[in-house]
């Protein structure tokens, strides 16, 4: 004797539920790119106006850069400019003065990303990134902390 399957609605309810957590899990690891852009080379620029010197001593062209909290990769380092730190003090008068400090370094990287364009800057991988965006990221061996700068479409 052969049993029927009977579906019930609380079945169809639960076979529903798990397509679109699939569904969801499947968007989310494709950075929602779903029938989205094709991938396009973009120059990011960074400015970390507080660099440790021995922090930025060691940072070089060639250098993988990657976003520290969400592990995106944000490509190669083309350019590296090091110059006097970038300090913001108030004087006793009130105003707001721009001044080095000891031991550290103003770091300007360049990178080149594939990325996605986004209405307010790029996507790469499931991460979205605007000019002004605050950013902690791992080049090469060191961790340093700073905003992009800017961001331009290559091709």
């Amino acid at each position: 004797m052969e049993k029927k399957v009977k579906f019930n609605v609380v079945d169809v309810i639960v076979i529903l539920v798990i397509v679109l957590a699939v569904a969801f899990v499947g968007y989310m690891f494709l950075g929602g790119g779903i029938g989205g852009s094709s991938a396009s080379t973009y120059e990011v620029q960074f400015l970390c106006e507080e660099v440790p010197e021995f922090a930025a001593s060691i940072i070089e062209v060639g250098n993988s850069v990657v976003d520290e909290q969400k592990d995106t990769d944000l490509g190669k380092v083309t350019k590296v400019e090091i110059g006097e730190s970038r300090t913001y003090t108030t004087t006793n008068e009130g105003d707001v003065r721009c001044v080095p400090k000891p031991y550290y370094n103003c770091v300007k990287l360049t990178t080149e990303v594939e990325a996605q364009d986004y209405e307010f800057g790029i996507m790469a991988g499931s991460s979205k990134y605007g000019v002004g965006h605050s950013i902690t990221i791992r080049v090469g061996h060191a961790k340093i902390f700073g905003r992009v700068a800017g961001i331009k479409k290559l091709d």
